[in-house]
């Protein structure tokens, strides 16, 4: 009963305090179209909007924090220096250090190529043909993947913005990129180059999560969060509702 009182209390509070707490948020992007683009000081994108929406009227504030990279990110989040981040796929590694709110979105991890590279019906074909394909440093691609990816260690390049593994594709510096499906598609219509690999399946299907430090955040706190996450499901899925 009194964790139940402390949350409707942290709820109702936003109507008399300005902000309970402010929870800094880490990013490594500055560019993930349609999700995160940083302008100046500024972010914007659909990850933005539903931090917004969620916390919008209640009884936290949000303050933006980029790191170069993903590797930062954690590493800031597990010593506490910042409070939470987004689009975080649950693992038991940073279950350890790191509560996990519930799901507020899928993410789908596609297989995308240069038109000259070939169809492929799996990883192991792929790299058994030794190509190479480009991910994003420290991101989850599921258990599957990380067993495969400990045989060809030397065929996977590791990148900290999305901009840059597209780029390097349209290029031929690589092969191959894993990606989330939105923002593969974006950048599929800005190069001509880059087109799906309709021959394989998905990398990892999965919802992702607000990813929040055991050093600065409650559980009661979690349940707030989870609680806003709910109130706030339909004003999500219009956001993700992209073309």
């Amino acid at each position: 009963m009194l964790k139940v009182a402390f949350v409707v209390l942290l709820l109702s509070s936003c109507d008399v305090f300005a902000c309970f707490k402010t929870l800094k948020v880490g990013t490594n992007e500055n560019n993930w179209p349609p999700y995160l683009i940083k302008q100046g000081n500024t972010f914007v994108g659909a990850e933005v909007d539903t931090v917004n929406a969620v916390f919008k009227n209640s009884p936290f504030c949000i303050e933006w924090v980029y790191f170069p990279s993903l590797s930062r990110v954690q590493q800031e989040l597990k010593t506490g220096h910042i409070d939470i981040t987004f689009a975080a796929s649950y693992t038991k590694a940073r279950a350890e250090y790191s509560y996990f709110t519930d799901v507020y979105r899928d993410e789908i991890m596609l297989l995308y190529k240069h038109k000259n590279a070939k169809n492929v019906v799996d990883l192991v074909t792929l790299f058994e043909n030794g190509a190479t394909v480009a991910i994003n440093r420290g991101s989850y691609f599921g258990a599957e993947f990380e067993k495969i990816r400990k045989h060809y260690p030397n065929q996977i390049v590791l990148t900290s913005e999305a901009y840059t593994r597209f780029g390097m594709l349209n290029k031929k510096r690589v092969d191959y990129v894993i990606d989330d499906s939105v923002v593969a598609k974006y950048f599929a219509k800005r190069y001509n180059t880059i087109l799906p690999v309709k021959t394989a399946p998905a990398i990892n299907v999965n919802g992702v999560h607000f990813m929040m430090s055991k050093k600065t955040i409650t559980l009661d706190e979690v349940a707030v969060i989870n609680r806003l996450i709910k109130n706030n499901k339909a004003a999500i899925k219009r956001i993700y509702s992209l073309d």
